[in-house]
């Protein structure tokens, strides 16, 4: 249920318009040398550095999507938007540079109770064919769409899957979203929605990419669309799952991962995701230079934070599971890895 209350705090009422999250502030409102709110509307989808990748599904029977039809790069793209809460908390902190991040090294970076932070999948709608069969004609009555500005040219693009993070408890809630005709949505670790879906449990298939029933909903989680007043193109996204712990009751590693975010962009199979172990990760040096991502699962490793020799002084600060300030921060020369070059 609350994993359910923050997507729709996020989307915002919509009547077949723009969702509130893309009117937030993207990496390139926040890291630059002079970061800015946006002007309260929303701007064209902006595709980070760190999104590009090409995706290959794995079933025999459909070809891998197309990247270079139309010269169109990535075939999907990933941003990141922030709700004003840690946009002013980044700026306020000095955070948006590695200069700032040296600078708040000796102090804890905790961000602020009413944070929410939200990592969004597009994919071009010409590509949306080659992936699950859904043609460009068709993809207004399946896919929330929008308009992303790609290798200089504004391209339609289709929503496929959301993640959404808020700090309402100190290791944050995670939960993320996928369309419910992503061909492997469930795959792996299987999907599981307690409040929102009627099927509370599915498995995955035995082989990859083959795909899953549309996941009908509940009465309950209708009528809570019908409050916030959400348009009924919504009632196509599924929750995956929802985190609120490095381990299960067993101690076993709780895991979490997204068919889109992890396995096709950083090549990270479910059953090798963890998304709170990961973001527990996201930590600095004393340059505010990031550290590695180890994508680990379980429970975090002092030895990931610290020196050696008999002080151990710690090697990294930890930035509060917010990984966009280690590896957005700008750089010296005012580069960030996250915001693409003018065209």
């Amino acid at each position: 249920m609350v994993a359910w209350r923050l997507f729709t705090t996020a989307i915002g009422p919509t009547a077949g318009g723009p969702a509130l999250f893309e009117s937030w502030a993207s990496d390139a409102d926040t890291f630059n040398a002079k970061p800015q709110w946006p002007n309260g509307s929303a701007g064209k989808i902006l595709i980070n550095r760190l999104g590009r990748a090409q995706p290959k599904p794995q079933w025999a029977s459909a070809p891998a999507l197309n990247c270079d039809a139309g010269k169109i790069e990535p075939c999907i793209g990933k941003e990141t938007r922030r709700n004003r809460p840690v946009f002013d908390f980044i700026v306020a902190s000095g955070l948006f540079t590695e200069r700032g991040l040296a600078g708040a090294f000796a102090s804890k970076i905790s961000f602020p109770t009413d944070s929410i932070e939200v990592k969004a999948e597009w994919i071009p709608v010409a590509q949306l064919k080659l992936w699950n069969g859904v043609t460009a004609d068709e993809a207004a009555r399946f896919y929330h769409l929008a308009t992303a500005r790609i290798a200089g040219r504004d391209v339609a693009v289709a929503l496929v899957a959301l993640h959404v993070i808020s700090k309402e408890v100190p290791n944050w809630t995670w939960a993320t979203f996928e369309h419910w005709k992503n061909p492997g949505r469930c795959d792996e670790i299987g999907c599981h929605d307690a409040f929102g879906a009627v099927a509370a449990d599915v498995t995955a298939n035995a082989r990859p990419d083959r795909g899953y029933a549309s996941c009908t909903h509940t009465t309950a989680l209708k009528e809570m669309f019908a409050k916030a007043g959400l348009a009924d193109i919504w009632l196509n996204y599924c929750l995956k799952g929802s985190q609120t712990n490095f381990i299960t009751n067993t101690g076993a590693a709780a895991l979490l991962g997204n068919s889109v975010s992890e396995t096709l962009h950083a090549g990270i199979t479910p059953p090798r995701s963890s998304c709170m172990t990961c973001h527990a990760e996201a930590a600095s040096d004393k340059d505010g230079k990031p550290a590695t991502v180890r994508f680990e699962v379980g429970a975090p490793l002092a030895a990931w934070f610290t020196g050696t020799g008999s002080a151990l002084l710690s090697q990294f600060r930890q930035a509060d599971f917010v990984w966009a300030v280690p590896l957005c921060a700008l750089s010296a020369d005012g580069v960030s890895a996250c915001v693409p070059p003018p065209p």
